[in-house]
C-alpha cells in the first residue's frame, strides 16, 4: 500500500515542470532487512522503465550500513557532471 503511495507522488513531481529533464536517483533503502522489495521490484512497482524524459537510476542500500549510498551518489554526481558539460 505505501509503494502505491510513492508512486503516485513520485508521478506527481515528475510532472512538475521546474523538475523537467533532472536526473532522477531512486534508493531501494533497507536492503539489509529480510522483507525490504528488492531493487528490481521497487522498479517494477514505480513503473521507474515508462519514465522516458529523463536519466534515472535505482540503487539497492541500505541506510543502516550504508552500503549502496556512496554508488548511488557518485552515479547522480556524474550524471548531473556530464549533463553539465554538455550545455
Amino acid at each position: 500500500m505505501r509503494v502505491q503511495e510513492v508512486k503516485e507522488n513520485l508521478m506527481e513531481l515528475l510532472a512538475e515542470e521546474q523538475l523537467s529533464g533532472v536526473p532522477l536517483l531512486v534508493f531501494a533503502n533497507k536492503q539489509d532487512m529480510e522483507l525490504a522489495l528488492a531493487a528490481d521490484e521497487v522498479m517494477e512497482s514505480l513503473d521507474l522503465s515508462n519514465i522516458s524524459d529523463r536519466t534515472w537510476n535505482i540503487q539497492a542500500c541500505s541506510a543502516m550500513t550504508q552500503v549502496g549510498l556512496n554508488e548511488g551518489m557518485k552515479w547522480l554526481i556524474e550524471t548531473i557532471n556530464a549533463k553539465n558539460a554538455a550545455k
